[in-house]
């Protein structure tokens, strides 16, 4: 029987990071995956879907063309199974890296479906039979699954998943997308560039109902502006799939589409595992119920990224299941969630971290806000991407930086600016001082902080 210090159940951001990190640390380590190294993330999520908006924003380049000064002869066509290989070649170029990087750094990959003989056993299950293994402490990174609707089940032809959608062998004429989150939002402004007539239903009030008002409101904007129609406070009662899809809502609207994608969330992906072998325990919502060092309720049992809850991102995985090996190293971390940068690659871009304006005042805090215009600063001009808004929230009697959301061009990456800040309780005066390189589109943070008192250049002030 082969016996580890580490045993990772996933290969996603979580498993492949912390099992780097385990035999980087000197101890034996296996990492178990049963299909597609590099999980959900690499394989039907994170990078194949930013592949595919690389090419949404190459293509309305193209399109702007006499915008910049050029002209391109002909028609602009899409070809969807070139769009295709290109993904797939950029997702396969990445699982080689990583299982070349895994396998350098010392780890074991074993093939197959885990399971719990107890706590201390695992039984791998793959084409070849069963083997059993030992481990002193296993991690369970076994990510999650998109949730579906009763009413609109998966078929993987007229009604698709996040993952299953990226499979699609033409770019559909018009697509319903049910669910106005981070994943409904970001197909939404990729499909609607691609030539998709795309309506987008929202049961809540509106869409990225999590994030500041003024992002979500300028969002809404933007993608009417690229033809989609929003649908925000709306629920489906009923649904046919059998010729095209057609939706009811509340209030007898009906809306048509090609096919429908659903993105109202996802769910633990725990099935199959045999928990209660082990002794670990599942929340109400099916999520694994650990500590603040990410312990299960079984000693030496771990649990980290989707399979954990919320919040379900890639990067907040990896930071966990760091967290979770020291610790089954013996080291007693403790997991700090107070700064989480969030990056949703909507076109615009759209960066956030920390509390809204509206979280801030709930709390009873006093706010001072500062906001600049993407177009107000001049880089934004010449690169010909001219919406969107810097904002920033601070305490009005500390100063202190309490939240930072961007919508605009490059968002995603000028958000680790703002955390880096909220990380340092920097206040906004400090971050007003620092000098910013010009013409750069980070001018927006040193404008944002500036504004929280009123001193912004690019702000227009009215003459008293």
């Amino acid at each position: 029987m082969d016996k580890y210090s580490i045993a990772i159940i996933g290969s996603g951001p979580a498993g492949y990071v912390g099992a780097i990190k385990a035999a980087r640390s000197g101890v034996p380590t296996c990492i178990i995956e049963k299909s597609g190294f590099g999980g959900v993330c690499l394989n039907t999520g994170c990078i194949p879907t930013k592949s595919f908006v690389a090419s949404a924003k190459a293509i309305r380049s193209a399109r702007r063309a006499q915008e910049f000064g050029f002209e391109i002869d002909g028609d602009i066509r899409i070809d969807m199974s070139a769009l295709q290989k290109r993904k797939d070649r950029i997702v396969d170029i990445e699982r080689k890296g990583l299982e070349r990087l895994v396998r350098d750094s010392g780890v074991d990959i074993i093939e197959g479906t885990a399971s719990f003989v107890d706590a201390h056993n695992l039984a791998i299950n793959n084409a070849r039979g069963e083997r059993i293994i030992f481990a002193k402490n296993t991690i369970i990174a076994t990510g999650s699954v998109s949730a579906s609707l009763p009413l609109m089940p998966f078929d993987g032809a007229k009604v698709f998943s996040g993952e299953d959608v990226l499979s699609v062998d033409r770019i559909p004429a018009s697509m319903v997308i049910v669910g106005g989150g981070y994943i409904g939002c970001e197909y939404a402004a990729l499909f609607a560039t691609l030539g998709t007539k795309v309506t987008v239903i929202e049961a809540l009030p509106r869409i990225l109902n999590n994030a500041d008002e003024e992002i979500s409101e300028i969002l809404a904007r933007e993608l009417k502006k690229a033809g989609v129609k929003v649908l925000s406070g709306h629920k489906i009662i009923s649904a046919e799939t059998d010729g095209p899809v057609s939706v009811t809502l509340e209030g007898g609207t009906v809306v048509s589409a090609d096919i429908a994608l659903v993105a109202v969330g996802r769910k633990a992906h725990t099935a199959g595992l045999g928990l209660e072998n082990a002794g670990v325990s599942v929340e109400k919502n099916g999520t694994i119920e650990v500590n603040n060092e990410m312990m299960t309720t079984a000693q030496g049992i771990y649990a980290v990224g989707d399979v954990a809850g919320e919040p379900m991102l890639a990067h907040v995985a990896s930071a966990e299941c760091r967290v979770a090996v020291e610790n089954a190293l013996g080291r007693h971390l403790i997991m700090d969630y107070s700064v989480i940068p969030n990056a949703i690659f909507t076109i615009p871009e759209i960066g956030s971290i920390g509390l809204t304006e509206a979280d801030a005042r709930a709390k009873g805090m006093e706010v001072h806000v500062g906001r600049v215009l993407m177009r107000s600063v001049g880089i934004s001009h010449a690169a010909g991407e001219i919406s969107g808004l810097a904002k920033i929230v601070c305490d009005s009697i500390s100063d202190a930086i309490v939240g930072v959301h961007i919508i605009g061009e490059r968002a995603t990456d000028l958000i680790h600016e703002a955390g880096l800040a909220l990380f340092q309780d920097l206040s906004a005066s400090t971050l007003s001082r620092m000098i910013h390189a010009h013409p750069t589109f980070s001018e927006t943070l040193l404008e944002a902080a500036l504004d929280t008192h009123g001193d912004s250049i690019y702000t227009a002030k009215h003459r008293g």
